[in-house]
């Protein structure tokens, strides 16, 4: 399949089933507006490459719902506690993949940790101009952040292994990490110390090329 550039509500709903997540039609209108405000501040901003613009519906939305099946195995009975969270996105840079995920669960609380000013900017603009409310936004380093989360995720913020030492101290014992990869060798067999490897999925995102693997760990030990 070709690079996927405007599409409408109905075909971004069927694409999403093709990684695993179901959309209502009105979570469809969201996701691509929040597309159009994300290459309008692109062109002002520098937020991505602008190079991707042009396929920005298979690079950020659809890449980041791909993830989707992998946060939604968490329960979604656990207690919420004050400062802890359903998912962490660390280095979420323009908001990806948090704010496609957190329009797409509603059920969930998210957060988002991000040191680049604008790019916090636009992640809180994307929130009030969007109407969602389930995403909180941190201007910080997750090494001076006190967030915690049953779940924490990475699309392009370090290395796996220097990502899992950094999250360690914001993931619950027995919480995932998920981390997004190219080629499934980036992920080293020696994981850091408290860490566990449970799956490393290969998955394919409509219009995408590039090999994807998503890489989900546990904090502690498997259980046997």
């Amino acid at each position: 399949m070709s690079k996927l550039s405007s599409i409408k509500p109905e075909e971004l709903r069927f694409l999403a089933e093709n990684v695993g997540v179901s959309l209502s039609a009105e979570q469809c209108e969201v996701l691509l507006a929040f597309d159009q405000l994300l290459a309008k501040w692109t062109k002002a901003f520098n937020l991505v490459a602008a190079s991707t613009l042009s396929e920005s519906i298979t690079r950020h939305v659809l890449d980041s719902l791909s993830i989707g099946p992998y946060i939604q195995k968490q329960s979604t009975t656990l207690e919420q506690e004050p400062g802890v969270f359903d998912v962490l996105d660390v280095g979420s840079g323009a908001g990806l993949p948090v704010i496609p995920l957190a329009i797409a669960y509603p059920n969930k609380q998210f957060a988002s940790i991000e040191t680049n000013g604008k790019k916090v900017r636009f992640q809180r603009q994307a929130i009030m101009e969007l109407g969602f409310s389930n995403l909180s936004v941190f201007h910080q380093r997750i090494e001076a952040s006190d967030a915690m989360a049953h779940t924490v995720m990475s699309r392009a913020f370090a290395a796996p292994k220097d990502f899992l030492n950094l999250t360690r101290p914001h993931c619950r014992p027995g919480g995932r990490a998920v981390v997004m990869l190219g080629q499934a060798e980036l992920m080293p067999s020696d994981l850091p110390e408290g860490w566990s490897l449970e799956s490393m999925q290969r998955i394919d995102v409509p219009g995408e090329s590039a090999e994807r693997h998503v890489a989900v760990c546990i904090r502690g030990t498997l259980a046997t």
